[in-house]
């Protein structure tokens, strides 16, 4: 299971992204800015075992979170379901 703790806080997320992985599900998270409406926290997961660059868009699912420190929580919480949802057997 990803813990909040596992993913920073969002000061993090200002400058730079984070790519993670758990039991081969691999993730990126990072800031996103629309050219309308609020900056998000969005967060990218594939199947392994290949990069993000490497993985085609058809296998990468998004999703967008406020960019805040709940917003992180939730991303945690989309992690975890999406894990469970589409890695357990």
């Amino acid at each position: 299971m990803i813990e909040r703790t596992d993913i920073f806080n969002i000061n993090f997320y200002k400058k730079e992204r984070f790519h993670g992985s758990y039991k081969g599900m691999h993730y990126r998270i990072e800031k996103y800015e629309p050219e309308e409406g609020d900056t998000v926290l969005r967060v990218t997961v594939w199947p392994g075992p290949y990069n993000f660059d490497t993985t085609p868009d058809e296998q990468k699912n998004c999703a967008s979170y406020p960019f805040t420190e709940d917003g992180l929580t939730q991303v945690c919480d989309h992690l975890n379901e999406f894990y469970a949802a589409h890695f357990c057997n």
